[in-house]
Parts: C-alpha cells; structure tokens; sequence
C-alpha cells in the first residue's frame, strides 16, 4: 500500500538536554550555562554536583542565571536520563570501543538535531579529572570525541559544553534550511512512500532499550552464559545499537527471540517490563 509521506515533525532544540555529572568545580557549571544560553540551549542537568548554585557558579554564569536557577539536581544518573528518548555523551578517555562507534561532534550533533524531532535528547558531560563512568557510557546511543593535540587532549569541561553546544546550534539550522527546501520540493511533486502497519520508526526511550537487554540478558542465562560472557555480548550490542540506531518495532523483535528460549528451556517468564509484553505480531 502507498500513502503520502507524512511529513516529520520539525527539530526542536527545547527537547535538547545538557547533563553533567558529577561536576566538581561550580565555576564549571556556570560558564556550561552560559555556553548553552549564547548557542539557544536551556535545559541544564545536575547529577550529585558539588555547591552548583553558589556564588562561584552564579558569577560565571553572567547572562544566564534563569539556566542555573532552573537546572534540576539529581542524585542518581537515571533520574536525569530516564525520560530521555536518546542518550549520547562526549569522552576524551581511550575506551575499548571501536573507532566507528566514537563520533565527531559534528555528526553527534547532527544525530542530536535529528532526534530532537521526536523527543528528549540527553548530550551527557561527565566530571572534570576521570569524564564519565562507564555505567554512563553503557547507556549512551551515541559517544563522541574531539580531535586533540596529543600534548593535551582533553577540553576544559566548559570549554567541552561551548564547543558541543555551538555544533547543536549549526545542525539544528541546518535541518531547518533541509526542511524548508524539502517542503519546496514537497509543494511542486509530492513523494509516495511504503508504509507498514505494524513497523513504526518511534525510538525506544531509555528504560525500553534498559528492559531489552536485561531480557536478553534473562535468555542468556537461561542458556548457560556466565556473567562475564553475557556482560561482553551486551556490550558488543550496545555498540552495534550506537553506530547503526535501533527503533521501537524492532526491540521487540529481541523481546520475543529473548521469551521464545526461556519457554524452550523451562525458565521462568521476565518480569522486568514495565508497560507489559511485547506481541507476537511484528
């Protein structure tokens, strides 16, 4: 069946979210939010920040004072996350990731705009002297790094916020000006595409993406994989989910493989989704 192409929704830089973990110097903090004010970001993170508010901070963040003021403070990296739609995060630190899986900031940003479309996008900053843990890399869609000089390669974290935060800015114009020449073209010879009843584009959130692997994870067991080999291939599959995205439609592809072996084998059903189980009919 055809049907006309529905038109996507447009980006959105009010569905784009800084976090920064763990920051340990307030004067850091104030000049991310007045990075992100000069480059039209507002929606600022704190995860278990050190006196984020303070006059230090506060000095630093001339301009943008209504950043920090309303920057929410977490304790915890999933309650500043788990609402997201996508989590992407910036690294200097040698990682046993592949090289294809490590974008520039350019790309990242460009992934950003592109699922601003949709929904909340999280860029994460992690703390000054160690960057982020590796619990936060593993929730990551999407890292990226900047190419540095080898003498010193790793960006004061303000400095990190700037130069991200001015890349959004630049992919988010340029989807606009993509938009509006498509909606040109759209107006002179309308496009047909295939559509699929059951298949939806929609990206799973974070605690979609969270309960798929603890699923595969629940299989795997069932199947005799230790601890150790079910952390690898999780990992490998995360990075394969980084590089290459996955939508909604198929995550449940990987919950009904993940429940088909635990019913071969005798185990006991998963009980970690939250909104139910996923149908057979894909």
């Amino acid at each position: 069946m055809t049907d006309a192409a529905a038109p996507r929704p447009p980006v959105d830089p009010d569905n784009v979210i800084v976090v920064l973990s763990r920051t340990t110097e307030p004067m850091n903090i104030g000049a991310a939010c007045r990075a992100m004010k000069t480059m039209g970001l507002k929606h600022l993170r704190l995860i278990d920040p050190l006196n984020p508010k303070g006059r230090s901070a506060r000095a630093l963040a001339h301009g943008a004072e209504d950043i920090l003021d309303n920057a929410l403070v977490v304790d915890d990296l999933m309650d500043a996350v788990g609402d997201a739609l996508v989590v992407t995060g910036t690294t200097a630190r040698s990682r046993k990731l592949r090289k294809a899986a490590l974008l520039t900031p350019g790309d990242l940003a460009d992934r950003i705009a592109d699922h601003s479309r949709e929904g909340k996008v999280v860029i994460m900053f992690g703390t000054e002297r160690t960057g982020m843990t590796n619990d936060e890399v593993d929730i990551c869609r999407y890292l990226s790094t900047v190419d540095t000089a080898p003498e010193q390669p790793s960006l004061n974290l303000a400095q990190a916020v700037m130069l991200y935060s001015w890349e959004i800015r630049q992919a988010l114009q340029r989807a606009r000006d993509d938009e509006a020449a498509a909606a040109a073209k759209a107006s002179r010879r309308p496009e047909m595409s295939v559509s699929h009843p059951h298949r939806t584009t929609r990206l799973p959130n974070q605690h979609e993406l969270d309960n798929m692997y603890a699923h595969l994870a629940h299989a795997m067991q069932a199947v005799g994989y230790s601890d150790e080999e079910r952390l690898k291939f999780l990992t490998y599959l995360r990075q394969l989910h980084m590089r290459a995205g996955i939508v909604n439609w198929e995550t449940h592809i990987y919950h009904i493989l993940a429940r088909k072996i635990c019913r071969t084998t005798g185990t006991p059903k998963f009980r970690g989704l939250d909104e139910g189980e996923p149908v057979d009919d894909i």
